[in-house]
């Protein structure tokens, strides 16, 4: 059975801001020579990833209602620019209104 995870997304008004915010990023990435795929950061690594990618979605929080989800591709301990540990959960572009 997959799990999913829950996150707010923060500073965005619609689907349509989350998928412009992404598709920037992406095409950002994609200039500096880096694999463009969406993907995002967060301070805690989940303790069930294996199971998270297999099916699992990040289901996203906007304006206080689960309207669009994207599934988790996989996972990887990055750096933020302070040196911290960050997880960065790798996504499929795709983005599913729920």
């Amino acid at each position: 059975m997959a799990l999913h995870m829950l996150k707010l997304c923060v500073g965005v008004e619609n689907v349509e801001d989350l998928s412009d915010w992404q598709v920037k990023r992406m095409a950002d990435l994609a200039k500096k020579g880096k694999p463009a795929i969406p993907f995002h950061d967060t301070r805690m690594s989940p303790k069930r990833a294996d199971e998270m990618l297999g099916g699992g979605s990040i289901y996203w929080v906007i304006k206080h209602f689960i309207i669009v989800r994207q599934r988790l591709v996989g996972f990887e301990q990055v750096k933020d620019k302070d040196g911290k540990n960050m997880c960065r959960v790798h996504l499929d572009p795709e983005l599913v209104r729920t």
